[in-house]
């Protein structure tokens, strides 16, 4: 490049000819690409043209490019580096002297050049305008609180919406709309719940919408776990206790549990469906579907007894037959229909006796129900004697152990330590003949 005398005064109409035939000299050579490439990153980096460009393993054209510019020798090293201020300093004196370099980055890249900084700052404001705007007229709802909170927070579903502003804004538009209506809709209450189909379809027209695989489900399921003030659950009972809580009712005929001996009653009267069983004194297999059409059930004597092992249910009811007690067997995990099933009686009886098997899992089942249905629900042969008399050969591993630390009851802590002690479960079946002789005293 010849050198240029120095001008006077601001840009004039030859600087910008100028800058253009500058963009024009350095694009024309595939040389200066990787080093204008490297000065670009280095702005971006510290917001102004600075630092040092390392060319690793150069090219022949990157080597006569930069040996012409810089005026060295630029051939035999095996890497070639570069300061800013050298390529600078190559243009001072040229023609090319009072051009704003700035521009000429800027140009080279047709016109795209931003610091990280000022690209952040320039995020933040349009994420905080695209949010503003969706929750304009949802600021005093429970929808609206919750994604302002989150935002605010970056908790729960916060993760999870950014990923997904910066892949699709427009498809998340609709969505959190969709499900700030959704949330806004719910009872939140276990007294007026709500078909997950119908909840669905009256709020998208689309009765799959809030699935749980798509994107709305989850962020529903999010939603409802930040208002409920409860971790977020991983698996698909925790899911449908989940949306119980908020009022809806999910998954109504595969979710199930046995009951025998109980009515049932719709604003008052008594169905006819379940009052057959009853009057035969035969085990009925509930759904939630069926659940969901009765509001009261009521037990004989104002007490029931519950059985996590299905054996065990049935030996104690073919053994205590005639007395007709009231029975309820859970099938192991406490399933949302049988949560269902006791919220449903549990205003209406006196005592909810509970049995299950001796092991970590079994203790937190207890513990769970425990925690739910407070002084009326009898923690039923729960004693460390108990424990031992039935104790197995069997070795639980310190995984399984660990699960105890997480236990809330007071009563359950000496059963729990005999379990920490030996290390070993035991298992309900044993008890059957204790249970069977309580069921007939009581």
């Amino acid at each position: 490049m010849e050198r240029q005398g120095k001008g006077t005064g601001g840009l004039t109409m030859d600087d910008d000819r100028f800058a253009r035939e500058c963009i024009k000299y350095f694009k024309s050579s595939p040389g200066f690409k990787r080093l204008f490439e490297g000065m670009r990153d280095k702005y971006r980096s510290l917001g102004y043209i600075g630092g040092t460009v390392v060319l690793k393993n150069p090219t022949p054209l990157e080597r006569e490019a930069l040996s012409g510019l810089l005026k060295r020798d630029c051939y035999s090293s095996k890497s070639i580096s570069v300061k800013a201020e050298s390529v600078l300093k190559a243009i001072d004196g040229t023609r090319f002297q009072y051009v704003d370099f700035d521009q000429v980055l800027k140009g080279y890249f047709n016109g795209k050049l931003i610091s990280k900084k000022d690209e952040r700052v320039f995020y933040e404001q349009e994420k905080d305008s695209f949010f503003a705007k969706l929750l304009c007229g949802f600021e005093d709802t429970k929808g609206g609180r919750w994604l302002r909170d989150i935002l605010e927070s970056h908790k729960n579903a916060y993760k999870i919406i950014i990923q997904r502003y910066d892949r699709d804004r427009e498809k998340l538009t609709d969505d959190l709309i969709y499900t700030i209506k959704g949330i806004n809709e719910l009872s939140f209450s276990e007294k007026k719940t709500v078909r997950f189909a119908l909840f669905s379809s009256k709020i998208t027209k689309n009765p799959h919408f809030f699935d749980m695989d798509n994107e709305c489900g989850k962020l529903l399921l999010q939603a409802a776990s930040y208002i409920l003030d409860t971790p977020c659950p991983q698996n698909a009972e925790g899911r449908a206790e989940l949306l119980y809580r908020a009022g809806i009712i999910n998954d109504q005929i595969s979710n199930y549990t046995m009951c025998c001996n109980v009515e049932a009653y719709i604003n008052g009267e008594v169905h006819s469906g379940w009052h057959g069983f009853f009057e035969r004194g035969e085990p009925l297999l509930v759904s939630l579907w069926n659940l969901a059409e009765v509001d009261t059930i009521k037990c004989r004597n104002n007490i029931v007894f519950i059985f996590e092992n299905p054996t065990v249910f049935s030996q104690v009811l073919s053994e205590t037959s005639h007395k007709r007690p009231s029975l309820i067997c859970t099938y192991g995990e406490v399933r949302l229909a049988s949560l269902v099933l006791l919220d449903k009686l549990v205003d209406n009886v006196d005592k909810i006796y509970y049995s299950g098997d001796l092991d970590p899992e079994g203790i937190l089942i207890a513990d769970k129900l425990k925690q739910r249905y407070k002084e009326k629900l009898i923690l039923w042969h729960y004693e460390p004697e108990d424990y031992n008399s039935i104790r197995s050969k069997d070795i639980i591993d310190g995984h399984r152990l660990k699960k105890l630390e997480r236990l809330k009851s007071i009563e359950l802590l000496p059963v729990a330590d005999a379990i920490l002690k030996h290390r070993c479960p035991a298992y309900q079946e044993l008890l059957t003949n204790k249970y069977i002789q309580d069921v007939l005293n009581i």
